[in-house]
């Protein structure tokens, strides 16, 4: 089984911190050289480079807020300044504006959380497709299980996760012949900064350790080792899917 991705270079959106950082990690770990985005957290996104530089990998960090389209734009024209090309592409980051219950959402607030999912995925995407034009390339974007059953306050997030899978399918089905794979990782429950900031992270916590198969709650580094092999060679038959890697929550018949 080919695992090895040396000498092929990465995007990471978000990835100074949690999960994107560990899928930042894990592609180096496996011959990646990988550029790291951030937004406001320059000393972990310096901190991510200083150790994939340690790994031997070509590494750098760029400040970009993805959900600002001229950023985005900026962010893979620094990419294509060092490398003149991409072979992966992982849509990580997103920019929430919207929590609370669906009679309260304001429609700015409401635009703004779906286009940071679904607007940055496509153009995102695009802009990666011409990167990888005559090489192998594939794309990784994240959802959650909110984008498929309900969370409480989570109304406008599920929506954009379900948007990104949709659009999964039909970028998997066009660039699919340019030689690009595009599929989706919808996680469960993942001990990170973000979701301990949740009301319901207790309650998601107890489930999991007392009730899911897997025993406990889900940590970074299970997410980015789906993530790093759907970028592999070993992954080359999966187009367009969304796995479900969650220690078995979503077995749950209730949260």
């Amino acid at each position: 089984m080919d695992l090895a991705l040396s000498g092929r270079t990465a995007l990471v959106t978000g990835s100074s911190r949690g999960i994107g950082r560990a899928i930042a990690l894990k592609l180096g770990e496996l011959g990646c050289d990988v550029a790291v985005n951030y937004v406001t957290r320059e000393r972990d996104a310096t901190d991510v480079v200083d150790r994939l530089h340690a790994m031997g990998r070509r590494a750098f960090a760029t400040r970009a807020d993805v959900s600002n389209l001229d950023e985005l734009g900026s962010l893979f024209d620094r990419v294509e300044a060092e490398w003149h090309g991409l072979n992966v592409y992982v849509n990580n980051a997103i920019d929430v504006a919207s929590f609370g219950p669906v009679a309260r959402l304001r429609p700015d607030a409401w635009r703004h959380t779906i286009d940071s999912h679904v607007t940055t995925f496509l153009i995102g995407s695009q802009r990666a497709a011409k990167l990888m034009k005559g090489r192998s390339g594939t794309i990784v974007a994240l959802s959650s299980l909110g984008a498929r059953s309900y969370v409480p306050g989570y109304a406008a997030i599920g929506v954009g996760k379900a948007a990104i899978e949709a659009l999964t399918r039909y970028l998997a089905m066009e660039l699919g012949p340019e030689g690009i794979r595009v599929n989706t990782v919808s996680a469960g429950p993942i001990d990170t900064d973000s979701l301990r900031r949740f009301s319901t992270f207790d309650q998601m916590k107890e489930a999991s350790t007392r009730h899911a198969p897997g025993r406990r709650m889900g940590l970074p580094d299970d997410v980015a080792d789906v993530v790093a092999f759907l970028c592999t060679e070993a992954a080359r038959w999966i187009y367009g899917q969304t796995l479900v890697v969650d220690g078995g929550f979503s077995l749950l018949s209730a949260h």
